[in-house]
């Protein structure tokens, strides 16, 4: 444990905006090294999500994400069994 108050705490008051639901949200701001300083706008947002990334060095991506792979399997069963 540290002494000199260098671990790690953060704390985000929430923003003031309109009742937004999570299908409204179609823009996330990544900033590299800081996960906990990740953002979602909505598309009447979208100019504060790029001010956001100018001040933070984070990059605006557009939601929803986009996989590559496939969902995995949560079922029971051995998959591995031939």
């Amino acid at each position: 444990m540290t002494e000199d108050g260098s671990g790690l705490h953060v704390r985000q008051t929430p923003r003031k905006r309109s009742s937004a639901e999570i299908k409204d949200f179609t823009l996330l701001v990544r900033v590299p090294g800081e996960p906990a300083a990740v953002r979602v706008f909505t598309a009447a947002e979208r100019a504060d999500a790029d001010t956001y990334a100018a001040e933070t060095g984070g990059t605006v991506v557009p939601l929803p994400l986009l996989t590559s792979a496939a969902p995995t399997p949560t079922g029971g069963g051995d998959d591995n069994a031939g």
